[in-house]
């Protein structure tokens, strides 16, 4: 029961490993049986509301037990919004299911900076739609907090697979730069730029 006992420590913690979250290392040591039991404590957690770290674990725990019972939490609104957003990113990561990036959409809006910075990192990128070019250049151009912004810049940039090898080193930089900018014409501009793109 060591590791197991390992596993249940971790949420007394207030150190590195703690804010590192659960990984696979937490698991790896444990029986079957200890392997059910963490799922079950952390299924618990999770049923009254959870956090980014406990569903980011039973993920981890066991990824096709999790996404039934995380699917049907997220749907009733039982989550808060960081289990929230965590359940969402990692079930598009083993269904690809398109129909949850309204959810990252909505949360680019959200009035906690955190979470409109996790929602652009995590966003899917792997097929069109308006709603999310337009989501991410609203986020870009209202955005007030530095890191969630350089996660919507560089969401609009992966999206549209703008990078030094597929316009040249010159353009990028200017359309990275552009994006960054405090002037709204910059920014306008830069849009503009990865338009032409496609033209």
């Amino acid at each position: 029961m060591g590791t197991y006992q390992n596993f249940l420590n971790h949420f007394s913690m207030f150190n590195k490993e703690r804010l590192d979250g659960l990984t696979e290392m937490h698991f790896s040591g444990m029986t079957q049986q200890e392997r059910e039991m963490a799922f079950d404590y952390l299924l618990r957690r999770v049923e009254k509301g959870g956090t980014a770290e406990t569903v980011n674990g039973i993920f981890t725990a066991d990824f096709e037990r999790a996404l039934l019972p995380l699917a049907q939490l997220m749907e009733s609104g039982a989550l808060n919004e960081e289990a929230q957003l965590a359940a969402a990113s990692n079930i598009f990561q083993i269904t690809g299911d398109k129909k949850l990036l309204p959810i990252f959409i909505r949360f680019m809006s959200n009035t906690n900076k955190h979470l409109r910075g996790t929602a652009a990192r995590c966003v899917p990128l792997s097929f069109f739609s308006e709603d999310l070019r337009l989501a991410l250049e609203t986020m870009i151009k209202a955005e007030t907090d530095k890191l969630a912004r350089i996660h919507a810049v560089n969401a609009l940039l992966l999206y549209h697979d703008i990078n030094k090898e597929t316009v040249g080193k010159r353009k990028y930089s200017n359309i990275y730069r552009n994006l960054h900018s405090e002037d709204l014409l910059k920014i306008e501009e830069a849009f503009r730029e990865i338009e032409r793109q496609y033209d």
